[in-house]
């Protein structure tokens, strides 16, 4: 048997082995990215045009998609009144101090961003396929357009009458010249208010001295801290819905996470794929100690090649999401939920790295400082209370009633759950 030689190699057929020549080249990817230029058909620009300027209550449901459409963004939300809802992956996509955004939508997104979805005659997703359908418009409710690179996610989670293909950037400015200024504010203005009414509840949640520590007060004394080209990396859990409200995407800052908020684990190789592509870049992971713990022997991937990544552990000894979600959305008291406890710090320090623990709130900002500014890799352990439940922006009725019914049926730990729901209650209204 002969092999020709254009097929790499040749072979006699039982008399010797295949020798196959090797390449002389020695790599075959790089980092380039490639980009879809089209823009849509003048025809269905000017039919988008045609939605957005007879809206009155127009919502932008900003997604991954549009992380690059910062200053677009804006502009469109001040033509149009339209406040800027932000799914999980786009929340960078427009500082969370901007007048024009709600900050988040869904399970750990804002009351404001809610109302704003129930309110609208009018919904413009950009660069999102926001799955929880859930959260958005009831169907008849809105008017809808949609931008998309990938022509399958048109109409996926809501229907739309335009769909518009390509860039986020290029298309925006294309349909901004074109838009007519909404006059009537007070859409806008109505969410501007309610989101100084949230940040004002998020500040008192993120200052509080009780003990045990409320894990709200860690994110919120690490946002303060990071820098304003810092990379940050969420995980899976109740310390999502931190990293989501508690900590403001700054300009200039990249935020990432699983956005199904399923996938757990994911925040310790995200932030040190960062710090490999981004060496003079501030990487931190924000984890719970159920994601971390089940990957954290690649810590010592930060320790071997010196990446100086900082990883701040929400320690409650319980996979809290899994637990809520068995009180509030089934009825059923928490099963299979606690976790061995693990000494973090000392970890670290068995690995060649370093480890703080933090438990005290007073001490929060200054330990959260010293580890910051610690050379190399770095964990910092932060021991919180493990009953603060992950509050939704609004609470319904059927989440009330599971919660209810998980404790009558023998929910362990429902004297503590009850009396530090109780506390936050009665805090938030004095």
């Amino acid at each position: 048997m002969h092999i020709p030689s254009g097929m790499g190699g040749s072979i006699t057929a039982n008399k010797r082995p295949l020798v196959v020549c090797r390449p002389s080249i020695t790599s075959y990817t790089s980092s380039v990215r490639a980009k879809r230029a089209q823009l849509p058909s003048e025809a269905d620009l000017m039919q988008a045009v045609e939605v957005l300027n007879a809206g009155k209550k127009i919502v932008i449901l900003a997604g991954r998609g549009a992380l690059a459409a910062t200053d677009e963004l804006e502009q469109l939300a001040e033509i149009l009144g339209a406040p800027i809802v932000k799914a999980l992956l786009g929340k960078a996509a427009v500082p969370d101090y901007s007048p024009y955004t709600t900050g988040g939508i869904g399970l750990i997104g804002t009351k404001p961003s809610q109302d704003a979805m129930e309110n609208c005659d009018t919904l413009f997703m950009i660069g999102t396929s926001f799955p929880y359908m859930e959260y958005l418009p009831k169907p008849g409710q809105a008017r809808a357009v949609q931008i998309d690179i990938d022509p399958m996610r048109i109409a996926l989670r809501y229907p739309v009458e335009v769909g518009l293909l390509g860039d986020s950037v290029r298309i925006l400015q294309a349909l901004l010249p074109l838009l007519k200024r909404n006059e009537d504010r007070s859409f806008l203005d109505k969410a501007q208010s309610d989101m100084k009414d949230w940040w004002q509840l998020m500040e008192e949640r993120g200052t509080r001295q009780d003990q045990p520590m409320k894990p709200q007060v860690v994110a919120w004394e690490l946002g303060k801290r990071l820098s304003d080209t810092a990379i940050l990396s969420g995980d899976s859990g109740t310390n999502t819905t931190w990293w989501a409200r508690q900590i403001p995407a700054k300009r200039g800052q990249m935020h990432s996470v699983a956005g199904l908020m399923a996938t757990m684990a994911c925040g310790l190789p995200y932030a040190i794929a960062a710090q490999v592509a981004h060496p003079d870049r501030q990487c931190v992971a924000f984890v719970g100690d159920g994601g971390f713990s089940m990957l954290m022997a690649e810590f010592m991937t930060c320790v071997k090649y010196q990446l100086p990544v900082k990883i701040v552990i929400i320690k409650n000894n319980t996979l809290g999401q899994i637990k809520w979600e068995q009180m509030v959305f089934l009825g059923n008291p928490e099963y299979g939920c606690e976790l061995h406890p693990i000494d973090y710090a000392a970890y670290a320090k068995a690995c060649g790295g370093t480890g703080f623990t933090i438990d005290d709130p007073t001490q929060c900002g200054a330990i959260l400082d010293q580890a910051l500014a610690t050379p190399g890799p770095v964990i910092i352990e932060a021991v919180v209370d493990p009953y603060e439940p992950p509050y939704p922006a609004k609470i319904e009725l059927g989440q009330a009633a599971h919660l209810a019914e998980s404790l009558i049926r023998g929910e362990p730990n429902r004297e503590k759950i009850v009396l530090t729901a109780v506390s936050d209650k009665v805090r938030e209204m004095i």
